[in-house]
């Protein structure tokens, strides 16, 4: 009999695990000091293995709809009839397509909310839907499908997990204390994925000189990195650009020559339940508005000497949006694209770049994309908030010409 449905004969007829399964030596029992030692990798396996086995032997592997862990994560798994799966696209499909046959919604007040975005794949008759985010330890969500008509759900907790430490911010762009009265976004980096939804918004906050909060100052729409650890906070645009109703209403979120602080809240959890403990805090002072476009032509290119590796070096009169100096510029020669490691100075003011080969003599170029921001929005091509009575400027190179010496 295959390990799988003898687990769950054993779990389902003597409502306990198998004795193996308890098994643990006695040097893990107890470390030196007689405390409780950690568990060994064996038993986190197995804990792991005994987890997809209580799913699939309540949910079943030939039900309709199943949840699934797997170390990528947990899935929702739908059994289609045959010819209604012949009548999807094999391999990945939209989120449109598969959103018409399966969906997963979270529940609030046993309501389920919107579908989730995430991705679908056809493999034979099992149409499987992958999360775009990790389930939330504790929430409840609702998996639906649809065929010809008929439409079957299956609600899944999703169990808290043992405590760990807490999660914590590990950086915040832009890293400069000193920013114009316009900016825009901040980038918040986290250690670990983070609980989203419109409450996360509630521990965010800017206070003013007097430590009181700014009235509704953030763009309410979630927006995470690739890597779901990064939290991208706009600034309301409203706010920020001339002539708009929401700023004549309510007014700027910054005004100049005034200390601010953007608060992370020590409630916020991770996916897992986890609170980052005590408020995160970044200071700063703003300045004059800047409203004009970044000129190249106050850059400082510094060459670097040919046959070494030693780094190519841009300095920056004013702060340029971390993540655009990450994917902003490229350096080429005769050849085409050059292979190295970008590095980024304090402040945002300064741009590294050490080649993973030694330059070669001869002609070279750093281009500038013209979406390339500063810390204000601006670019290259054009101010964030542009008057159109305000004459045309005439479009500037966005490229430098360099030979390593």
């Amino acid at each position: 009999m295959p390990m799988r449905n003898l687990m769950c004969t054993w779990i389902l007829e003597c409502g306990a695990l198998p004795p193996l399964l308890y098994f643990s030596t006695s040097e893990n029992r107890r470390n030196k000091s007689g405390g409780k030692a950690p568990h060994s990798k064996i038993q986190v396996h197995m804990r792991f293995l005994i987890g997809i086995a209580v799913l699939l032997c309540v949910q079943g592997t030939d039900a309709p709809l199943r949840f699934e862990t797997t170390s990528d994560g947990r899935h929702v798994v739908a059994r289609l009839p045959a010819d209604f799966a012949g009548k999807l696209p094999a391999g990945r499909l939209t989120q449109e397509q598969g959103e018409a046959v399966l969906t997963l919604s979270l529940l609030q007040d046993k309501k389920p909310g919107p579908s989730m975005f995430g991705k679908y794949e056809r493999s034979g008759n099992e149409l499987t839907f992958t999360p775009r985010f990790p389930l939330s330890a504790g929430a409840t969500y609702r998996a639906s499908l649809t065929v010809v008509g008929k439409t079957t759900s299956l609600d899944y907790n999703v169990p808290m997990a043992a405590a760990k430490a807490p999660p914590k911010v590990v950086k915040i762009y832009p890293s400069a204390d000193v920013l114009p009265a316009n900016h825009l976004r901040f980038y918040i980096y986290f250690d670990r994925p983070m609980r989203g939804g419109a409450e996360l918004f509630k521990h965010l906050a800017i206070l003013d000189e007097k430590g009181k909060e700014i009235d509704e100052p953030w763009l309410i729409e979630e927006i995470w990195d690739e890597e779901n650890n990064c939290l991208i906070l706009y600034i309301h645009p409203g706010r920020i650009k001339w002539g708009v109703e929401l700023r004549q209403l309510m007014g700027p979120v910054l005004f100049e020559k005034r200390n601010y602080q953007l608060v992370v809240r020590g409630e916020w959890t991770d996916l897992e339940g986890n609170k980052i403990g005590k408020d995160t805090i970044k200071k700063f002072r703003t300045t004059a508005e800047d409203r004009v476009r970044i000129e190249l032509g106050d850059w400082k290119l510094i060459a670097p000497p040919a046959g070494t590796r030693d780094a190519l070096t841009l300095t920056l009169p004013k702060s340029v949006d971390y993540r655009s100096l990450q994917t902003g510029l490229t350096v080429t020669n005769a050849k085409g694209a050059i292979d190295g490691t970008i590095a980024i100075g304090k402040d945002e003011k300064s741009w590294h770049f050490t080649p993973t080969r030694p330059w070669q003599a001869g002609p070279h170029r750093v281009s500038v994309s013209p979406d390339l921001e500063d810390v204000a929005g601006n670019t290259p091509a054009r101010p964030f908030d542009m008057d159109l009575r305000t004459p045309k400027q005439r479009a500037q190179k966005l490229h430098f010409e360099f030979e390593p010496r």
